[in-house]
């Protein structure tokens, strides 16, 4: 598999992709385990219970690594996928800080803004 897809690529495109999604609350797909059901749309009835939008963040995150890193692979030579490595390093930085921005005012206890 590492012949036709990047794992380097695949984990900073899908970390950064992820961080995105849940920085700007964005999801392709939402999931109400209450009544165990997949929607495109976010359903605004109450008798579903609450919408869960990790699954479908996750979704954000994978869709466009797996696309760069198999693209990313075939077209970058070696030594410019073996100079991401560093890269690894700021990553989870950058998750942690979206996460706290998002979530300050829970963190917090105070108001958003």
């Amino acid at each position: 598999m590492s012949r036709f897809f990047s794992l380097r690529l695949f984990t900073l495109v899908a970390g950064l992709g992820y961080a995105y999604a849940v920085y700007v609350n964005y999801t392709v797909f939402r999931y109400y385990p209450l009544v165990k059901r997949f929607s495109l749309t976010d359903l605004a009835d109450k008798t579903l219970g609450p919408a869960m939008s990790w699954y479908g963040w996750i979704a954000v995150g994978l869709i466009p690594a797996v696309i760069v890193a198999v693209i990313g692979k075939l077209a970058l030579p070696p030594r410019v996928l073996d100079k991401l490595w560093p890269a690894f390093w700021v990553l989870p930085f950058v998750i942690l800080g979206a996460g706290w921005v998002r979530e300050k005012s829970w963190l917090l206890g105070g108001p958003a803004g």
